[in-house]
């Protein structure tokens, strides 16, 4: 489904919810299939864009008894269907998409069992979920409660002002949940939104269709005026600009081209469980701010590890060594644009804050080494990358002017020193800049930006 069709699908969502349908089901209809496609189709009739499955805690053939009921309907008016969490049935129904929340199958995995044709929704309730979930390759969001509801007791609140941040941390579109019907949906003008999904204003009313068409209008009205298929398509305007003029590249590795920074983040406990010490639950946050040394003598401390402090710091290097030499991976589509820009005969030059012992084992294991021209270290270079010194240095190797040299970063200080110093800057996302905003400002700063090197054309 193209954006601009998905948009306009998402402006009245539709989730169902038989605790609204009268009871006891007819014989014929013990799991309430039927009433349910019944109440589906009014629902549809009213002006309801889209529609999913929310059907919780039921035996897998009442699942697909319904799902096959609601689907038909669906198709008969070619309206999408979509069907919450449950990623097995919405295969075997043929559904349009999946939708899934923050506590259901991961958005990625989902991803790749569904593939590219089926359409992928998340639930989010902060920006950082919002921008993981775009960098999960999620088709749209679904935010909320944004207002107090029944529906779905466990649904965390998200305000006014969060939709709207939301709605403008992404180039998908969002449709805001939780509570909304017609005395309270003008509430929501101006957030961004593409819609709005709606349950019991829908599906506990006597008359659907015509709560679908009362509803309708400011729905309409919230797709009209959401920016978000316009803001895609300008960022791809910027990213083809910014690749059609580079001349030369130069790369971090942690964190850009590496998938490593979990390792960090987990280097602590890679350490002490190589000793046979279980580390306590909260060892990141008691040492992430601590240089080596500093860290090295917690350990004594906290351990009572009896080595020297210089002892230790070996240790710890050898472990992080180990990790590059025989763990560590590419991120998505990062080998593909290296041998892209081989091809294309752009030189090339890694620029990295790691030390030149891990960062060529590492190349040479990935089998990259040969597209660098040089291989940087901040360490060599006599500055970190709060100065521009590296990059700087990256250009001379090159020999290209800093316009045309593209430095391609995750880390916010160092893209805007980069950016400072006249290159044009590729923000490259990684998951540990999510919640603490530093991918947005990074984004301000940069060029272009790419959740993925497969979004890097050349």
């Amino acid at each position: 489904m193209k954006n601009a069709d998905l948009l306009s699908a998402l402006s009245l969502y539709g989730v169902t919810d038989r605790a609204w349908l009268p009871r006891p089901f007819p014989e014929e209809d013990l799991c309430g299939a039927l009433l349910l496609a019944s109440a589906a189709e009014d629902c549809i009739r009213g002006g309801t864009t889209m529609i999913q499955l929310r059907e919780k805690d039921i035996p897998r053939g009442d699942m697909l008894r319904i799902g096959k009921a609601v689907g038909n309907v669906c198709r008969k008016y070619n309206v999408p269907f979509i069907v919450d969490d449950d990623v097995d049935a919405a295969l075997l129904l043929k559904a349009d998409g999946v939708h899934v929340g923050q506590s259901d199958t991961d958005a990625a995995e989902v991803r790749r069992r569904i593939g590219q044709d089926m359409i992928l929704g998340v639930s989010v309730q902060s920006v950082g979920q919002a921008v993981r979930a775009q960098a999960a390759d999620a088709d749209y969001l679904g935010a909320g409660a944004v207002f107090p509801t029944q529906t779905k007791s466990d649904a965390g609140s998200v305000s006014r002002e969060c939709l709207a941040d939301i709605c403008a941390a992404v180039t998908i579109p969002v449709v805001a949940i939780g509570g909304i019907h017609g005395g309270n949906i003008a509430r929501l003008n101006g957030t961004g939104i593409a819609g709005a999904a709606v349950v019991s204003a829908l599906f506990a009313s006597r008359d659907k269709t015509e709560a679908a068409r009362a509803l309708a209008p400011a729905c309409r009205a919230f797709t009209a005026s959401c920016t978000a298929v316009q803001r895609a398509e300008r960022e791809h305007g910027k990213r083809a600009a910014v690749m059609q003029s580079m001349r030369a590249a130069v790369f971090d590795m942690d964190g850009t081209l590496l998938d490593s920074m979990p390792m960090w983040e987990h280097a602590a406990e890679l350490y002490l469980r190589s000793k046979h010490i279980e580390p306590e639950p909260d060892i990141w946050n008691r040492t992430k701010s601590l240089d080596m040394r500093q860290t090295a003598g917690y350990f004594k401390r906290a351990y009572g590890m009896t080595g020297s402090v210089e002892l230790i710091i070996e240790e710890i290097d050898d472990v992080i060594y180990g990790e590059y030499a025989h763990t560590l991976r590419l991120k998505d589509g990062a080998r593909g644009f290296l041998e892209a820009l081989v091809s294309r005969g752009i030189p090339m030059v890694l620029a990295t804050s790691t030390d030149r012992r891990c960062a060529e084992v590492c190349l040479k294991r990935l089998g990259i080494a040969g597209c660098f021209r040089k291989l940087l270290t901040c360490s060599e270079a006599g500055a970190g990358k709060d100065k521009p010194d590296i990059y700087l240095e990256a250009q001379r190797c090159t020999g290209t002017d800093a316009a045309h040299t593209v430095v391609f970063e995750d880390a916010l200080y160092a893209g805007r020193t980069a950016a400072q110093a006249g290159f044009p800057v590729c923000a490259v996302y990684d998951e540990s800049t999510a919640d603490n905003g530093d991918w947005l400002r990074l984004q301000l700063a940069a060029a272009c930006s790419c959740f993925s090197f497969r979004e890097l054309s050349v």
